[in-house]
């Protein structure tokens, strides 16, 4: 199970001279659903934008870990030691379960959540 947060379109309000206010939108999105890959020790997260690759994808509470926060690439792959991917094991069916979320920050500065 992966819970994707995803932060899109942002609006701005800049005040200039402390009289006028413009408006500036930030046109990117993500497109469909990201893609979930999980391989051997891994978790591969492709997502597809409108305009331009991701500011970054990463980890939540791991941004500031090395190989856990990824820029400008629509492709993040998460290494289960490395930052720290929540297992449970499954009685029924019987395995393993991991889960993981995944932060996509498209503006390269600001950052807003949407479900």
């Amino acid at each position: 199970m992966l819970a994707v947060l995803i932060a899109a379109a942002l609006a701005s309000h800049i005040i200039a001279d402390g009289a006028q206010a413009t408006t500036t939108t930030f046109n990117n999105a993500i497109h469909d659903e990201p893609a979930v890959e999980c391989g051997h020790g891994t978790i591969t997260v492709k997502v597809k934008t409108a305009t331009q690759k991701p500011s970054y994808i990463f980890a939540k509470g791991h941004f500031h870990k090395d190989n856990c926060h990824f820029k400008e690439t629509n492709n993040a792959t998460f290494h289960f030691e490395q930052c720290n991917i929540n297992r449970k094991r499954e009685v029924n069916p019987r395995g393993m379960a991991y889960s993981l979320t995944v932060i996509v920050q498209l503006h390269p500065i600001y950052f807003s959540e949407t479900p």
